[in-house]
């Protein structure tokens, strides 16, 4: 296949299956076809550690020679969403962080997310306890759970601090 062109190793794939085999199980099913565009998207996607946003990738994009347009950028981010290989990482667009944000999640562990609402830091953590909490409630009201996206708001040590200190007249060090 053509995994040699995304990783010989990709770190993001496993032996589960490669993040290009489902893209292109998903485009063919659709009518699409993997093209060179859309293999470099993937790609940059796989090479990115951290939460992504649309204009992020675009611009690597860019940087590597591809004339892509934002709309395309966002097109193919809904088909790897529909194909399970990356997910929103917030559930709301964030305005002072510029948007929606994504990650690479196939193959991942599960994680949920801590969001400052004043600088928009992204705290990814694993708590036991509110999975089997979401599961219960799920059970009681007949559920079977697919997924869930759990983000917490609020406001990040850093912030409250800045706070505190504008509000006593203070500056931060």
């Amino acid at each position: 296949m053509q995994q040699n062109y995304l990783k010989p190793e990709c770190i993001n794939c496993s032996p589960r299956g490669y993040c290009v085999d489902k893209y292109q199980v998903l485009l063919r099913n659709n009518g699409g076809r993997l093209t060179s565009e859309r293999l470099a998207l993937l790609k940059t996607i796989c090479d990115t550690e951290d939460h992504f946003q649309p204009s992020d990738i675009l611009m690597r994009l860019r940087k590597q020679g591809y004339n892509l347009s934002l709309t395309t950028v966002y097109r193919n981010l809904a088909l790897l969403v529909q194909a399970g290989i990356i997910g929103r990482a917030t559930i709301q667009e964030e305005p002072l962080s510029g948007g929606v944000w994504y990650e690479h999640i196939w193959d991942h562990e599960h994680h949920d997310h801590l969001v400052c609402s004043h600088c928009g830091k992204k705290v990814e953590f694993f708590y036991p306890a509110i999975d089997i909490l979401q599961e219960a409630v799920a059970k009681e009201h007949g559920f079977t759970l697919e997924r869930h996206h759990l983000e917490l708001t609020g406001m990040c040590p850093e912030c409250q601090h800045m706070k505190q200190a504008s509000d006593t007249g203070h500056k931060a060090p």
